[in-house]
């Protein structure tokens, strides 16, 4: 399992921070470039934007998947067999009971 999740949050990492790394290094070098309208009125810096959001929505939906798929039922399990092997310790009877018995 820990595997599983060190790579799945690797790549969720890796994807999402390239994605950053790309837009915030573009908007700090070329200013000029984020104001120029390729698509109709839009600015290339919102559809960039908007690119990044979907990678962001597109990963954490992948990432949750994966994690579902493989650890899920990982933690199910080690529930399971926590919860046979758990006894719970015995609960001290009440004052009044122990007074009566005497």
């Amino acid at each position: 399992m820990p595997s599983t999740l060190s790579s799945a949050r690797r790549r969720f990492l890796a994807v999402n921070g390239t994605a950053f790394l790309l837009t915030a290094s573009l908007s700090a070098t070329a200013a000029e470039l984020f104001a120029t309208r390729p698509v109709g009125t839009m600015p290339l810096g919102a559809v960039l934007g908007t690119l990044q959001l979907a990678v962001l929505l597109l990963t954490s939906w992948w990432y949750d998947r994966t994690l579902h798929r493989h650890a899920d039922p990982l933690v199910r399990l080690i529930r399971r067999q926590a919860e046979l092997t758990s006894t719970s310790p015995p609960q001290p009877a009440p004052a009044e009971t122990l007074e009566r018995r005497r």
